[in-house]
């Protein structure tokens, strides 16, 4: 048997770091400036484990092979969640001012939580896991848990890699902080109104919820 060992496949350069903020400008949603950095870093990192260059060039999926966007890329999905997250902010603390929420790790958390897709989405990982699923599994990592160990090797705080894998199935297994809710919530509500508004590829529409109809689009 092979071993694999999941790692840098070539250095960070600066050209990387000025791609994660071209294709992924929310990141300036980010008050802290030291937190931005480590988040842009956290991008720059992950896209140097696998063959992508930008997030760009990853696609437009939730899962490999459903839901998928009918036209993107996983930057769009990420914008999204950004805003959506702002907005339910918004919206708790304007009716209930008492409210606590960390602002600092509640923006953070949705630019980093897909930080493990380059992993799970690269060619060659996935050729590999075609291969043979017994050896490496398939895949060997869910992009929520690769996400975890990339933010904590960048130097992001506890709270941000929390999210990186409660955000996803993993979350079901764990308790999950005020800020994972706020941005799980955010993500899936991003693919469920996609789905219902006939954004998704019917061949991935997902089984459930069972409720969802996609409404044809012009």
């Amino acid at each position: 048997m092979t071993l694999t060992y999941a790692g840098l496949r070539r250095t960070i350069t600066e050209q990387d770091r000025k791609g994660v903020v071209e294709d992924f400008p929310k990141v300036a949603m980010i008050a802290d400036p030291e937190l931005r950095r480590l988040s842009i870093e956290a991008w720059a990192y992950a896209l140097c484990c696998s063959d992508f260059h930008r997030i760009m060039e990853i696609p437009p999926e939730g899962n490999t092979g459903a839901p998928v966007l009918r036209r993107g890329t996983l930057a769009d999905h990420l914008r999204g969640v950004v805003r959506l997250t702002a907005a339910l902010r918004t919206e708790f603390r304007t009716a209930w001012p008492e409210v606590s929420i960390n602002d600092d790790v509640l923006m953070a958390g949705p630019v980093c939580h897909d930080v493990g897709k380059p992993f799970e989405f690269d060619p060659t990982n996935r050729a590999r896991w075609a291969r043979d699923a017994s050896a490496s599994g398939q895949p060997t990592f869910r992009h929520s848990v690769f996400g975890m160990p990339v933010c904590l090797t960048i130097g992001l705080p506890a709270e941000v890699a929390h999210i990186a894998v409660g955000h996803s199935f993993e979350g079901l297994h764990m308790g999950l902080s005020s800020e994972c809710v706020i941005i799980r919530q955010a993500d899936h509500d991003w693919w469920q109104v996609a789905g219902t508004l006939g954004l998704l590829t019917p061949e991935s529409m997902p089984s459930r919820p069972t409720y969802m109809r996609a409404r044809p689009i012009a």
